[in-house]
């Protein structure tokens, strides 16, 4: 931290973090495993799409022996290692290495690895606020569906809940796309409802959708009676971003519609889910949650299509008079719509900005967004993120954050643009500042 002038000593909270999304019974996976997620865009590009898509759903559904069979049939393991080499010059690799070495130590990469592993099946909480105390993080948001508060404590893991599982209640038109991400997506949403189902003790899916909103509506009072601090759309991944205020009689006829039909019906899909969204909106502001939106490209495995997650389709979602009030935070960048980010923001009194899931992609492009931002926008409205589940991924891409964020404030500061005294106050709103303010914690 000697390197650093106005963000040394500022505690961080993380305002987008996955940290606690161990589900019962899931194995646990060294920190290799990061390298072969980003490997499967790299596989899905090099074997026909048929194989492909078999050969995931084997490993997802944890059968091993099959899964295994067909990758040494497609030379799938060779593609990995050919991955990790060209993966090895990217900012990711960097930071997994940087992360790895501060927890571990500097080792091998199969001393590593079982290092990384032993501290995660010990305790992995322990772990993670390791990662924490070394990078001066006093907490995190994390996007969890749900979380342990004994083993991870809602005073250092605060959790916010993805809305996105409420609005597709009869789940997706097919899908005939590249890539494994976005039905993953849909099956994580659908799980997500069905438990919040079970937990409201409805046996089934309600009849009507007045029943349907009075479930969600008590759904959410539930979870923020429980703890959770806020909400995230990450609907990016399975539909547009352009939601548009349907009347109650079009989101009606679109749920008859889908409850009458096996095959989901596109357009009645987006409709309801339409009509839904602002329903959860209105709710927010009444209850003053704020709202996480993910824009922009997502995860290195075709899915999600970037032209639908321009921010730009967000707005009339953001200029609707009954959603003025709504606290909404874009998150990770926006990349490649970053500069669409900033003007929504101009614009807009009530949007925020977050630089997540950015520290440990990029990293010139981190500083040349952060002088946007800092520069035009006023103070309140940029904050940090880190968007991980990884205790390596975490401790690196604070530090990132926190050189980068430093870099700019210098910059700022020789140029005449700031005071060191307005520099070091900017440090404390980015690293902290605006996220209590937003979400009415405290440090």
């Amino acid at each position: 931290m000697s390197t650093l002038t106005y963000t040394d000593g500022v505690p961080a909270i993380d305002h987008h973090s996955h940290a606690g999304y161990v589900r019962p019974g899931q194995k646990l996976e060294p920190v290799s495993s990061y390298e072969l997620e980003n490997a499967l865009g790299h596989i899905e590009g090099r074997v026909p799409h048929a194989d492909y898509q078999q050969w995931m759903a084997e490993s997802e559904a944890g059968r091993a022996a099959e899964a295994d069979s067909l990758a040494a049939a497609l030379s799938i393991p060779a593609l990995i290692e050919e991955s990790r080499r060209f993966q090895s010059t990217t900012v990711y690799a960097a930071v997994l290495r940087e992360g790895s070495e501060a927890l571990y130590g500097r080792h091998d990469a199969q001393t590593t690895d079982r290092l990384s592993l032993e501290a995660r099946e010990k305790d992995f909480t322990a772990l993670y606020d390791r990662a924490l105390l070394l990078s001066d993080t006093a907490s995190v948001l994390t996007d969890i569906p749900e979380i342990d508060a004994e083993l991870w404590p809602h005073e250092r893991y605060k959790p916010v809940a993805r809305i996105d599982p409420y609005l597709f209640p009869f789940g997706h038109p097919t899908w005939t796309g590249r890539g494994t991400d976005t039905p993953r997506f849909r099956r994580i949403f659908s799980s997500i409802l069905q438990r919040q189902l079970d937990l409201a003790g409805v046996p089934s899916l309600p009849a009507t959708l007045s029943a349907y909103v009075d479930f969600v509506r008590a759904s959410l009072d539930r979870r923020r009676a429980s703890g959770f601090v806020g909400l995230k759309i990450a609907s990016a991944y399975v539909r547009t971003l352009q939601f548009q205020r349907t009347e109650r009689m079009a989101a009606e006829d679109a749920w008859r519609t889908l409850a009458s039909t096996a095959e989901v019906d596109p357009a009645a899909h987006k409709t309801l889910s339409d009509y839904l969204a602002f329903e959860i909106l209105e709710w927010a502001v009444a209850n003053e949650m704020p709202v996480q939106i993910h824009t922009g490209f997502g995860h290195p495995e075709p899915g999600l299509r970037i032209s639908t997650a321009n921010p730009l389709l967000l707005e009339e979602l953001i200029g609707d008079p009954k959603l003025n009030t709504l606290k909404i935070i874009l998150i990770h960048g926006g990349f490649p719509y970053s500069s669409y980010l900033t003007a929504l923001a101009q614009m807009n009194g009530n949007v925020h900005l977050d630089f997540s899931w950015m520290p440990y992609l990029q990293h010139h492009t981190v500083g040349r967004l952060l002088e946007e931002w800092l520069e035009l926008l006023p103070a309140n409205r940029v904050l940090y993120g880190t968007d991980t589940a990884s205790p390596e991924v975490h401790y690196a891409s604070t530090m990132r954050a926190r050189k980068s964020l430093d870099t700019v404030l210098e910059s700022g500061v020789r140029d005449g643009l700031w005071t060191m005294r307005q520099a070091g106050w900017l440090a404390e709103r980015v690293l902290h500042g605006n996220l209590c303010d937003l979400y009415g914690i405290s440090l």
